[in-house]
């Protein structure tokens, strides 16, 4: 990348914390690259589709403490960089990482380190449409969160505050709720949909980008007298739950009994009523699936399709599958496979979801 490319990365942490690898270089030439990885892989693709932010775009972040009460994110292992900001998370999500640290200097808390103290991680999640915040404070279970004291300091700058005990030595940033204060969940809107997502569970990072993955694949999908459509790798439904209006039913396959029971519960509360999921992983589940399939959606994790599923989804020609995936390299494989049961590639769209990272996402369309 010639020199015409680099910047000054507006972040002070930037080359320490590793959170935003690319802030260094031009966002036009960070498009430019990740398309051309696209472009390689597969011949051909339309032209990339930037974030709608370029920062500020997270709607969560995991934050861990460190000595002294620092806070921050990670270097290493035992070493924390103490943020006073973070231009992935809102201003206001500023002003609360601030609160929160101030709060357990004060309060003399103990730090979680070398399996001794109580302060561990804390989350702070946000709904980038409808504008509510919720907390999670992570420790050990070696002393008492003064969780409502801390409640009472946030104010009316967040919906709810929850106390959860990760007991593990391992590094994690989820654990057994021990108490709430206000909701134990955030509300967003993504597609016209309203989502209840609670305080422990998955839910897509930047939403305003996951706009566009919807509208990509409502724009690629032919819904023409659709029967069923089958929703791989479901998740919390947003794609599946999207499309459920232009179909006679909809199916999701995911892993994940939490996203199953939220993907239900926000079809419900969507009054979408021909929306079922199924728990369990798709390789398990879908060799056993006997219903004719019209078209499927497919957003596999980053390694891809299990070979059970592509030899499924072979059996099962479904007019259309649309191929959803934060992994190019590995979708790459997994189309060729498709494409031996005589699928055409009939479109290629790549996006970016997390600028100032190698990361990107990229959806593929086969039609028989």
């Amino acid at each position: 990348m010639v020199n015409d490319d680099r910047q000054v990365p507006p972040c002070p942490y930037f080359g320490r914390c590793g959170g935003c690898a690319w802030q260094d270089i031009k966002y036009t030439a960070q498009l430019q690259r990740k398309e051309e990885q696209v472009r390689a892989l597969f011949g051909a693709c339309r032209p990339i589709i930037p974030s709608p932010d370029l920062y500020y775009y997270r709607n969560r972040m995991d934050y861990a403490f460190g000595p002294e009460w620092t806070l921050g994110l990670k270097a290493s292992r035992f070493r924390v960089i103490d943020l006073d900001k973070c231009l992935l998370m809102s201003e206001q999500s500023n002003e609360l990482l601030l609160t929160i640290k101030r709060f357990a200097a004060a309060a003399q808390l103990p730090v979680y380190e070398f399996r001794r103290g109580l302060l561990r991680h804390v989350v702070i999640r946000e709904g980038k449409n409808i504008g509510n915040t919720i907390v999670n404070i992570l420790t050990s279970d070696q002393g008492i969160l003064p969780a409502a004291d801390l409640w009472s300091v946030l104010g009316d700058r967040v919906v709810g505050l929850t106390w959860s005990i990760n007991r593990s030595p391992a590094d994690r940033s989820a654990g057994d709720i021990q108490q709430t204060f206000g909701q134990d969940y955030y509300e967003e809107k993504l597609a016209g949909l309203t989502f209840r997502v609670p305080v422990q569970s998955f839910f897509q990072t930047n939403v305003r980008a996951a706009e566009n993955i919807i509208k990509t694949v409502k724009e690629l999908i032919d819904l023409r007298g659709a029967g069923t459509l089958l929703d791989l790798y479901s998740g919390t439904g947003s794609i599946g739950l999207s499309l459920a209006a232009s179909v006679k039913q909809v199916i999701g396959i995911e892993e994940n009994k939490e996203a199953v029971e939220l993907s239900r519960s926000n079809a419900g509360r969507n009054a979408i009523d021909n929306y079922a999921a199924h728990a369990g992983r798709a390789e398990d589940i879908l060799p056993t699936f006997k219903e004719q399939v019209d078209l499927v959606v497919v957003d596999p994790p980053r390694p891809g399709l299990h070979k059970k599923v592509v030899g499924k989804l072979g059996e099962l020609k479904a007019r259309q599958i649309i191929y959803v995936s934060c992994n190019p390299l590995t979708q790459k494989n997994d189309v060729e496979m498709l494409l031996s049961f005589g699928y055409k590639m009939t479109a290629c769209q790549p996006l970016d979801l997390f600028p100032h990272t190698p990361h990107l996402e990229n959806i593929i369309s086969l039609a028989l």
